[in-house]
């Protein structure tokens, strides 16, 4: 005997666990909208629909509302093949809930694709909203999932911590360099996650049918309407502001691309492969991780000094069809090129890489208002990085010598037994050899420094460049980068050491040139210098300290441009120096994060 709709609809359960829009237009969610977005959302779907119901009305505390819900099969190509095979298909089950509470709509959704349209109709809760929502001074912040604003592709771009309370235990160094991703908190006996980037709440507990998951929709939507703007534990993050009201003042100057999730749904095989698939319908597969890579750096965006342009390209030698484009409510990323390498996903879906990039908001665009950042389809604005100017500049330690460096590291004979004069490399010797008790030169290979020094219970690593052009972002980027990614290696595991061994006993050998430099510049022995790193990070009290030596950067000059970009004054290279300062106070939170006492600049005075 075949039940009747209302009867299944008495079978059906779902978790607490739904997306929420407010409808500041008024939508009516008519039966043609939603008849048509079914069938939108349904096309190529395997027989007829399993449920499908439009505008059912359902009383929640004598107030009328009306849900509709669409629930249908579809078939897939199994991961594990290659082409389609017959009788090989996968049935799958796709449904979409959505309620509608006339200001705010509610949507359970599963293996359902094509929403963007409709979703363009309502906006997403806001950031500052939602993070707060469940928030108050009593509640327990269990889980936090963080993203850094930074534009360094060195940079910590993710942290996961979770505590029994982290508002107990949570420092705050750094954090408004970060914005919160997903939260998970406990009130009382209730626990409730926050999606905070796809405005998704979802309470912890059983299933509930239709009645019961719109009575807890309903609370939420209340919740929504009564909440006012406060302080929390999460206004030490960076502040979300709306992007509409500054769209028309924003000038983009560069992009990151952060492919984080992508490489996560390449690992769990939520994209089984990638393909180009041409106009003409020929297609090949491809290695996306080969291509990818290439653009996971800071990318100039050519912005001709123009505010308010609709689109702008992205400098770059490999699609010469990149652009960003400033939407009414957000920025996307447009290219035909990447329109057709199509990605296959595990529940049978095809997404070109350039929607999903879209979608999941692959990227972060700062603009010539050094404060501001996009990502995660919002606006974001860090106050604290123009107050920090001051004290960002204790950092830089001017040096005259830099003033006439003219190389890095000079050029090298068979007899050359110390590094050219007037070399950055030279006078990074100059500055530290005479305190150091040990002096290793590890430039080259799988270099941790370019100068490791031990002086008592400290532990320096030192980074040097050199570049003719002042104020060079892309130097400055090169330079932290290298600092960053080798933050770890201040505490070596003894095997890491070893392995160092024979290379710290050799010569330097540059452009095929065997010199007489020693890469134990000052010390007794490598073996007596791998022995004291060993006992000195041993130590509980011992120090690690990080430097950079640079020619391109005056400590004067960058003040006076520093207090430029405070002043909002327009100079030369006032693109550069914003690039600067983010990469600065990526390098600054960076090391204090990964527990460095000491971050000091030798540049020009």
């Amino acid at each position: 005997m075949q039940l009747t709709d209302n009867e299944i609809l008495n079978q059906i359960v779902f978790n607490e666990n739904a997306y929420f829009y407010s409808n500041p237009n008024q939508v009516n969610l008519s039966r043609y909208l939603i008849t048509n977005l079914f069938r939108r959302i349904s096309n190529g779907k395997t027989g007829n629909y399993l449920l499908r119901v439009i505008n059912k009305e359902i009383i929640i505390n004598e107030q009328n509302f009306t849900y509709s819900i669409c629930i249908f099969r579809y078939t897939a190509i199994p991961s594990i093949l290659e082409e389609s095979l017959e009788n090989w298909e996968e049935v799958k089950l796709a449904y979409i809930l959505i309620i509608d509470f006339n200001d705010y709509i509610m949507i359970i959704r599963r293996n359902v694709g094509k929403l963007r349209e409709f979703l363009e109709k309502f906006e997403p809760i806001d950031y500052k909203v939602l993070s707060t929502l469940y928030v108050d001074e009593d509640t327990q912040i269990e889980k936090l999932n963080m993203q850094n604003m930074n534009v360094s592709d060195r940079a910590m771009r993710q942290k996961s911590l979770e505590s029994l309370n982290l508002q107990q235990n949570l420092s705050p160094l750094g954090t408004s360099n970060y914005v919160v991703n997903n939260l998970r908190v406990k009130n009382d006996d209730e626990k409730t996650s926050l999606s905070l980037n796809t405005s998704r709440i979802n309470k912890f507990g059983k299933k509930s049918t239709i009645r019961e998951i719109s009575k807890w929709g309903f609370l939420q939507v209340e919740r929504l309407r009564t909440h006012t703007d406060r302080q929390t534990f999460l206004s030490m993050f960076s502040e979300s502001i709306d992007f509409k009201d500054h769209k028309h003042d924003l000038m983009p100057i560069a992009i990151l691309f952060v492919f984080s999730k992508l490489y996560e749904d390449l690992e769990q095989n939520v994209i089984h492969e990638t393909r180009i698939v041409l106009r003409n319908g020929s297609q090949r597969q491809i290695n996306l991780i080969k291509y990818i890579s290439k653009v996971e750096t800071l990318l100039q965006i050519a912005n001709h000094n123009t505010i308010g342009l609709t689109t702008y390209d992205i400098q770059n030698p490999y699609v010469n069809d990149l652009e960003i484009r400033m939407n009414e409510k957000s920025i996307s990323v447009r290219s035909q090129k990447l329109k057709n390498i199509i990605l296959f996903k595990d529940n049978g879906k095809m997404q070109p890489l350039i929607d999903y990039i879209n979608v999941s908001n692959q990227f972060i665009v700062n603009f010539d208002n050094c404060e501001l950042i996009y990502t995660n389809r919002k606006l974001f604005k860090d106050n604290r990085l123009l107050g920090n100017i001051d004290n960002f500049l204790k950092i830089f330690l001017p040096n005259p010598q830099l003033q006439n460096a003219n190389s890095e590291k000079g050029t090298f004979t068979a007899t050359s037994t110390n590094f050219s004069p007037r070399s950055i490399f030279n006078i990074t010797e100059s500055i530290f050899l005479q305190d150091s008790e040990y002096l290793i030169c590890d430039d080259l290979g799988k270099e941790w420094a370019d100068h490791i020094s031990i002086v008592g219970n400290k532990i320096k690593f030192i980074h040097s460049k050199y570049k003719k052009t002042n104020y060079s972002a892309s130097a400055f980027q090169d330079i932290v980068g290298q600092a960053l990614k080798n933050l770890g290696n201040l505490m070596p595991q003894d095997f890491q050491l070893a392995s160092k061994q024979d290379f710290w006993n050799s010569n330097y050998n540059n452009d095929r040139v065997q010199t007489q430099i020693r890469r134990l510049r000052k010390g007794n022995s490598i073996n007596n210098f791998i022995d004291v790193f060993k006992s000195t990070i041993l130590e509980p009290n011992h120090q690690r300290e990080v430097y950079l030596v640079l020619n391109f950067i005056s400590k004067s000059g960058l003040e006076v441009k520093l207090q430029q970009l405070r002043d909002a004054e327009y100079f030369a290279e006032r693109n550069e120096i914003i690039q600067i300062l983010w990469f600065l106070s990526s390098f600054i939170n960076g090391c204090k994060e990964a527990g460095v006492d000491g971050v000091y600049i030798y540049c020009k005075p």
